[in-house]
């Protein structure tokens, strides 16, 4: 009897062991292992006042997961920034990942909140037509401006060509009433943008100004150029009445000193000739 109380005893000691360990399986395999950090989360950006968004690289960040993280391609980021695939991103470095409104501060207690100020459109630039006003006039005293009383030169050309060379209009100038402020030949309905403007004076003068000008044509607007001229002889100077006849005067008595001083020489020559060594 005592012996099947003893083995019953132990038999109960051990099926408690044995449920002890089942349930304290972490004290028989030693100190239970830490649990696994988190990921620390991606903190959103805020734009700045003047609407960029930026973020600050942080250690062990690269181009691939800084542009995955703001949902933006590596192209975007790279264009961004002025990127190169080969680049090393340093941490502390300031990279723009895009742009938004500009942050509002938030109002303290019992302040009125700020207003967002509204931004105004890119405006769309203004396109339309022109005219150019080309005048070639006889510079009378070749100063090569336009002064009171000088006319429009007929006879000359004015030329209007854009900036590929292609020619834009052409004119052949004509004589102008006295008593009117010359104008010249004008070319209405041109497109705005640069032009080069061209003169070319007729036969028997000479140009006193660039006979080319660059302009510069906007929408509404009418621009004057300019050319001036004068006769070739007003140029070259003028010929003096009577200066024919004294030039014939000149050269008849030219070729009278001219003829005596021949003779001298020939009678020199022949009296050497005839006369004695001794005389010589």
């Amino acid at each position: 009897m005592t012996n099947r109380w003893n083995a019953a005893a132990g038999v109960a000691l051990l099926a408690c062991l044995g449920l002890l360990a089942a349930l304290t399986p972490a004290a028989a395999s030693g100190p239970a292992a830490p649990a696994a950090q988190a990921p620390t989360p991606f903190p959103t950006p805020t734009p700045n006042q003047a609407g960029d968004i930026i973020y600050i690289v942080q250690e062990f960040d690269t181009a691939w997961r800084i542009a995955a993280i703001a949902g933006i391609s590596l192209e975007e980021l790279y264009a961004l920034n002025g990127l190169q695939p080969t680049d090393f991103l340093t941490p502390g470095t300031r990279l723009l990942l895009g742009k938004g409104g500009p942050s509002l501060s938030t109002a303290a207690p019992g302040e009125e909140a700020p207003t967002e100020t509204p931004v105004e459109p890119t405006p769309t630039p203004e396109q339309g037509t022109g005219e150019i006003c080309g005048l070639l006039f006889e510079d009378a005293n070749g100063n090569a401006r336009l002064d009171e009383g000088e006319l429009a030169l007929a006879g000359g050309q004015v030329s209007v060509a854009d900036v590929s060379g292609q020619l834009a209009g052409e004119s052949t100038t004509s004589a102008e009433p006295p008593e009117e402020v010359p104008i010249g030949a004008c070319f209405p309905d041109l497109q705005d943008g640069d032009y080069n403007v061209s003169g070319a004076v007729p036969e028997g003068y000479n140009p006193t100004t660039s006979m080319n000008a660059p302009v510069r044509l906007n929408p509404g607007e009418i621009k004057y150029v300019e050319f001036g001229a004068q006769p070739s002889s007003a140029i070259g100077g003028a010929s003096v009445p009577g200066a024919s006849g004294t030039s014939t005067l000149l050269g008849l008595v030219g070729l009278a000193f001219l003829g005596a001083a021949g003779g001298l020489a020939f009678y020199a020559a022949r009296y050497n000739r005839r006369s004695p060594r001794s005389l010589r």
